[in-house]
């Protein structure tokens, strides 16, 4: 015989199904509030979580070597945390303009934005250039996270420009404007790129004949850095970039010629943009190689590098260099866009 429910059952039934009710729609409501946030590099990709005030959660670095793609990496990422994000923000080392988004220094490594949404159940999607989401977190990071190349110069208001070199080299803005900061991304790690003092004319020579037209990226990264090496020494053996910086910091002859040459030419490339943008705010270096290089960018010639560009050497004296040092500014970038931050700094 099945005897009826007790009052008091159905009570405890009804205060259950509110509980889980209740359960469900707490996880629903987390879902909604913590964004994925993702910095996909031509190496590495990094993921977080960003919740509704930006502070970064369950940070996770991930070699792209040992993943088939994108789509696997951020598989990976969602099952190793158990995070259901219904919004993802990802910073990409490409061009970001049509549907479908492709790494530059990745081969294989793309995503179809709509087709990327449905998979993961992402109700808002947002791909940005890896340099622009960098840019977005210039604003937010202070001593702690940055450190003066050279002699300190005093911090002031105006236009701020990053670049990077690392896997390729990258190159953003970040522009005051109407009481607001707003980015602008850029692809002038492919500018042209060429000799300007007497010993640098028969190296760019060698660099031409090897690579076809010389870029800013094909001697400003980590590729870059192997380059000028060989085109110092053509007979010389071949090293990874990694070794190279080794080397150099531990002050071996070849590679330290390389790295002496690639500083002073990152300085000469870094002054270009701050005269280009009249980067008042600064020009802030990140990027894999210039991180590594870090003791040699403090010695004279980059300043000097920076600064010699007549007739501009005042202004230029007058803008501040500085490193950045945290591991993650492209998700902190990536956290800080959705919130449209207002000019603060």
């Amino acid at each position: 015989m099945v005897m009826p429910l007790t009052k008091s059952k159905k009570l405890d039934e009804s205060a259950a199904r509110s509980a889980e009710s209740a359960a469900q729609s707490e996880v629903g409501v987390a879902a909604m509030s913590t964004t994925l946030v993702a910095d996909i590099g031509g190496s590495k990709s990094r993921f977080a979580l960003s919740n509704s005030s930006g502070e970064l959660e369950r940070v996770l670095v991930i070699d792209n070597d040992t993943v088939a793609g994108l789509d696997a990496a951020v598989a990976y990422y969602l099952e190793e945390t158990g995070a259901r994000p219904r919004a993802a923000t990802l910073a990409i080392a490409g061009s970001v303009g049509g549907e479908e988004v492709v790494l530059t220094n990745r081969v294989g490594w793309r995503l179809r934005r709509a087709e990327f949404a449905k998979r993961f159940g992402f109700l808002q999607l947002r791909v940005l250039n890896d340099f622009e989401a960098i840019a977005w977190a210039l604003p937010l990071l202070g001593a702690a996270q940055t450190r003066p190349l050279g002699e300190p110069v005093a911090m002031r208001e105006g236009v701020k420009v990053v670049l990077g070199p690392g896997t390729g080299l990258g190159v953003a803005a970040l522009l005051p404007a109407n009481g607001r900061w707003h980015v602008l991304a850029s692809e002038g790690g492919h500018a042209s790129f060429g000799p300007q003092r007497a010993d640098e004319v028969e190296l760019f020579t060698r660099l031409r004949d090897a690579c076809g037209s010389v870029s800013a990226e094909a001697v400003l990264s980590g590729p870059g850095l192997v380059r000028l090496a060989r085109a110092l020494d053509p007979c010389a053996a071949s090293h990874e970039p990694e070794t190279i910086v080794a080397s150099a910091l531990a002050r071996e002859p070849a590679a330290h010629a390389a790295a002496w040459l690639f500083v002073r030419l990152l300085g000469r490339f870094a002054g270009g943009l701050a005269l280009t943008f009249k980067a008042l705010g600064g020009v802030y270096i990140t990027g894999g190689v210039a991180c590594g290089l870090g003791p040699l960018l403090d010695e004279p010639q980059f300043r000097a590098a920076f600064e010699a560009h007549p007739p501009y050497a005042t202004l230029l004296k007058t803008i501040p260099t500085l490193l950045i040092t945290c591991e993650q500014p492209g998700l902190i970038g990536c956290a800080a866009v959705p919130t449209e931050r207002a000019l603060t700094a």
